[in-house]
């Protein structure tokens, strides 16, 4: 069995974060450092085909891990970094959401709720009876209670309570799914510094807090699955995905034209229409033909005919998906659609018609320094995004320890004061 060797670290190494958004279609790692301001720049970007991976399940480990291993080589010669640990997006199918609750009472002597309870809060609420081949990934609490009060959708930190309740969302998938992807990242001499729900992620880049705030759902159109995440109060409310996306609409091209999966990806982005609608001017275009037959001819129009079937599957069933959230007519802020699929010309359209709502394009943003021209683009919306998770989950580590060390020297302030007096009432 060969040992796994540990790569040099750097004195900046606590600076560095990676994003690793493994796809059906495309392995993406992007590459930032913290700066003093608590901002990122950009530093370098990965890209590899994807090559092992079924609608977000790893199928062949071995194809799996040598692509994502091109991506990371690639980000490390664009970065200049060595890459020691990455936080990885999954997604697929089988992820479910669970709507749950739980309970705790506070037992600090001065009632005042702290971290720790939260934490103790979140911990509770995982206690639930599972199938032995399902694995919790996240709880999102949703709305806490305390002493009965509810609608309290900040963190409670710092207010005074004898009982806390809190309403969860619980994400869930597949252990085996988890653990196969954990296996490819991990062969590749990298750690895994979290494991990131994809739809999660993909709105740290693409939506602000106001969207989230008065309501959003976003549809991240990936190559082997479309993502929904529907947003409220700042919260993420609802969570499904759906077995349809890019590659199934390149798939159709290929067998209704009988061409060249790779041919049919060129004519998809460089002539193809979510909706014949849309199309201006209808004009003949040339297809290569397999192993250098004689070129075909075919229209834009039949090309968007064969993409739209396709494309109206995914709205329709983001739909239902959109409406098992049952906060649909909440959506003040409409929806927001990303990932490579959402870039077929016309897609915006064809969503709004089949949505019935306001639909915009998703770019990722939040970013000030470094390759931000090069990521401004749908595809690179999770990667991005796992990156601002990243720094996000970094800054409420480091609020914790501050507020932990505040708390000690209060308690060490106050036991001083109380010595002092103590020492009065002797010399008396």
């Amino acid at each position: 069995m060969a040992v796994k060797k540990k790569k040099n670290r750097s004195a900046t190494d606590e600076d560095i974060i990676v994003g690793l958004d493994v796809g059906t279609t495309k392995i993406c790692v992007i590459v930032a450092r913290i700066k003093e301001d608590n901002s990122i720049d950009i530093l370098g970007i990965g890209k590899a085909p994807s090559f092992g991976l079924h609608r977000g399940i790893v199928v062949n480990p071995n194809k799996t891990t040598e692509s994502i291993r091109a991506a990371l080589e690639e980000a490390e010669l664009n970065s200049g970094v060595s890459i020691n640990s990455v936080s990885v997006g999954i997604a697929g199918h089988y992820i479910r959401c669970i709507q749950s609750s739980s309970i705790i009472g506070i037992n600090n002597t001065d009632r005042i709720i702290q971290e720790e309870d939260i934490a103790r809060l979140i911990e509770q609420a995982k206690i639930m009876k599972m199938p032995s081949d399902t694995t919790i990934i996240d709880v999102i609490p949703q709305e806490y209670v305390i002493d009965g009060k509810d609608g309290i959708f900040e963190t409670p930190v710092g207010m005074f309570g004898i009982k806390l309740e809190a309403k969860v969302n619980i994400i869930t998938g597949l252990v085996s799914s988890i653990d196969d992807l954990s296996k490819c990242v991990t062969s590749c001499d990298v750690d895994i510094d979290d494991i990131v729900l994809e739809p999660i992620a993909s709105s740290y880049s693409v939506l602000d807090e106001t969207e989230k705030k008065v309501g959003v759902g976003m549809i991240d159109i990936g190559g082997g699955t479309s993502d929904i995440a529907v947003f409220k109060k700042g919260v993420l409310k609802y969570t499904a995905g759906i077995g349809i996306a890019g590659n199934l609409v390149t798939n159709d091209i290929v067998e209704a034209l009988g061409i060249s999966e790779s041919e049919a990806e060129r004519i998809k982005r460089e002539y193809g229409y979510a909706m014949v609608s849309e199309i201006l001017n209808d004009e003949e275009i040339t297809v290569e033909s397999i192993k250098g037959k004689i070129p075909k001819r075919t229209s834009k129009s039949i090309l968007a005919r064969i993409i739209q079937a396709r494309m109206q599957d995914i709205f329709e069933l983001s739909a239902i998906e959109i409406q098992n959230s049952q906060i649909s007519k909440e959506l003040h802020a409409g929806v927001v659609i990303t990932g490579g699929g959402s870039l077929i010309k016309g897609t915006k359209e064809l969503a709004e018609d089949i949505l019935g709502m306001e639909v915009n394009l998703g770019i990722p943003t939040g970013l000030k320094g470094g390759l931000i021209k090069e990521v401004e683009n749908p595809i690179f919306a999770t990667g991005v995004g796992l990156v601002l998770h990243r720094l996000k989950t970094m800054n409420d580590i480091t609020k914790f320890s501050e507020m932990k060390k505040n708390r000690k020297r209060k308690s060490l302030t106050i036991s001083g004061i109380f010595s002092k007096i103590q020492m009065w009432f002797d010399e008396l």
